[in-house]
């Protein structure tokens, strides 16, 4: 009987004495640094996040363009001749440098100035009974300034949008014809003035990231011409609205 409980005193003294020899490896293990696995229980794989900054970077361009602009059907005189009726379409040139800052690597933002001139060529009007009238030339002297936003698509394609406020410097029209059978000569039908002027217009642009092909549109809005000192209250200029096609180059620095 004794054997039996000395016996049974041993075998409980046995998890005891494990337990005390592996209690400091236990504690210690708990203190060590250990690798989480990559392999998550969902099935994916864990990794390092990085975040990334972009610094903004200026870069300067300098274009030169030249333009075709329709003028628009809006009135000349009180019944109804309209700009389009006086003059042809226009040819005109203009150099446009712009500031933009690249937000990231694709798009920019800034502004731009735009100095342009064009010359719209009278027509003759003919009317009942043989009368005519027929405008000298029409010139016109722009600066422009503005915002533009530019998205380079590829390396070797972009758009942009722009869109400005400015003046507009219109030179003095002098016109002759027949009026009811009376010749006249060189009467002025327009006075110079300087109005403000308003412009929206896009652009593609096709080449690497030094010097492009600019192909553009664009419509201006600007104040009329004014009444000339020959001619009476039945010449009233109502604004001027011309459609623009522009083609030219560019030039990034």
């Amino acid at each position: 009987m004794k054997t039996m409980m000395l016996a049974s005193l041993a075998l409980a003294a046995l998890p005891a004495a494990a337990l005390a020899q592996d209690g400091p490896r236990m504690w210690s293990d708990l203190a060590e640094t250990r690798n989480f696995p990559q392999q998550q229980g969902d099935g994916r794989r864990g990794g390092q996040v990085v975040e990334e900054w972009y610094t903004p970077r200026l870069r300067a361009s300098l274009s030169i363009y030249g333009r075709v602009s329709f003028p628009s059907s809006t009135d000349v005189t009180v019944d109804g001749l309209w700009y389009s009726d006086f003059f042809n379409p226009g040819l005109g040139v203009s150099g446009e440098f712009d500031l933009l800052s690249y937000i990231s690597p694709r798009w920019g933002v800034g502004g731009y100035l735009s100095v342009g001139w064009d010359r719209f060529e009278g027509q003759r009007i003919n009317f009942l009974a043989g009368d005519f009238v027929e405008a000298d030339h029409m010139d016109q002297t722009t600066v422009i300034i503005g915002g533009k936003i530019v998205d380079h698509v590829t390396p070797f394609f972009l758009w942009e949008g722009r869109m400005g406020l400015g003046m507009v410097h219109y030179s003095a029209v002098n016109w002759s014809g027949v009026d009811t059978g009376v010749p006249f000569f060189n009467e002025q039908l327009f006075r110079a003035s300087n109005q403000i002027v308003w412009e929206i217009g896009g652009r593609v642009g096709f080449g690497d990231r030094h010097i492009q092909v600019d192909l553009g549109f664009g419509i201006r809005i600007m104040g009329g011409a004014e009444r000339g000192r020959d001619v009476t209250n039945a010449i009233n200029p109502d604004i001027l609205t011309t459609f623009m096609i522009e083609l030219g180059l560019t030039f990034r620095f």
